[in-house]
């Protein structure tokens, strides 16, 4: 099977989770760091190639991995751009777009994912290729020798609002 891009819109899916939202009023840097744990499972147990891109802090853009995972990349815009002109630009200069899922609730990023020839996935839907991720890595962990990885345990319980 191809690996699957996903590219989520950072300050998109704090707004959409209730329990990001409500930790961003609070502390943004708090809040997005728990967003990258809470997308953890994703790479690690789902195997996908993973990009979150927030709203840069005032310089120039940044690219870091997310506590050294390969596969794992965590993108500051430029003031300039925005994050959602780097998603467009990563759309513009892919050469697999049929790969890449954008995961934002973000109408115009949604159109602009599907004028490239990717396709888009709402924020609530990713919560539940996360619940699949782990209870995969469940069933495979069940047959196999105990890992003392921190997200062993790991559940999704945010509450989704209908």
């Amino acid at each position: 099977k191809m690996q699957e891009h996903l590219i989520v819109d950072g300050n998109n899916a704090l707004h959409a989770i209730p329990e990001f939202a409500r930790e961003l009023k609070l502390d943004r840097t708090r809040a997005r760091e728990s967003l990258l744990h809470f997308l953890e499972p994703l790479q690690v147990m789902g195997g996908y190639l993973l990009s979150v891109v927030f709203d840069g802090k005032g310089g120039p853009q940044s690219v870091s991995k997310h506590r050294g995972i390969e596969g794992y990349t965590v993108i500051y815009s430029s003031s300039v751009e925005g994050a959602d002109g780097v998603i467009e630009r990563m759309l513009m200069g892919a050469t697999q777009p049929e790969r890449i899922v954008v995961v934002t609730n973000d109408g115009l990023i949604r159109n602009c994912a599907y004028a490239h020839g990717s396709t888009a996935m709402r924020v609530e839907e990713v919560a539940k290729r996360l619940d699949y991720a782990i209870e995969s890595s469940k069933s495979i962990r069940k047959d196999s020798k105990p890992s003392t990885r921190p997200f062993d345990s790991f559940e999704n319980k945010i509450p989704f609002p209908d």
